[in-house]
């Protein structure tokens, strides 16, 4: 009886570490903080990415590992894929952003969240 426990115990952490890293990222920010943020591309994300080095010409803005960070529709089309905020929050599953430098802040973090949970306007 004991050895059957003890599979089923393994079985199931087994199954609940093998998680697919490209699900869909949950996004922290609330629906009503978003909403009353009005974050936009080019005021608020933008600034962002500029400050932290993402979309210079030496990092994403000369399109560094395939991604391309340099105006508003290529920021939006990379957005769109869940290892974009799991890299900018250094979750496991992406490459941490920005690289060798700081984690943004949990400021920057949540606009960037706001900016996508709110269809990623410009």
């Amino acid at each position: 009886m004991k050895k059957i426990v003890i599979l089923l115990f393994a079985f199931g952490v087994l199954i609940t570490a093998c998680q697919d890293d490209d699900a869909e990222v949950v996004i922290t920010a609330s629906q009503e903080v978003c909403d009353s943020l009005d974050i936009l591309y080019t005021n608020d994300v933008a600034p962002i990415l500029a400050d932290a080095g993402c979309s210079g010409s030496y990092c994403h803005g000369g399109g560094a590992g395939g991604i391309n960070l340099s105006d508003y529709e290529n920021a939006k089309t990379v957005a769109e894929s869940p290892k974009f905020l799991k890299s900018i929050r250094h979750e496991s599953g992406a490459s941490p952003m920005p690289k060798g430098g700081n984690k943004l802040s949990d400021q920057q973090i949540e606009t960037i969240e706001c900016w996508v949970k709110s269809g990623s306007r410009e």
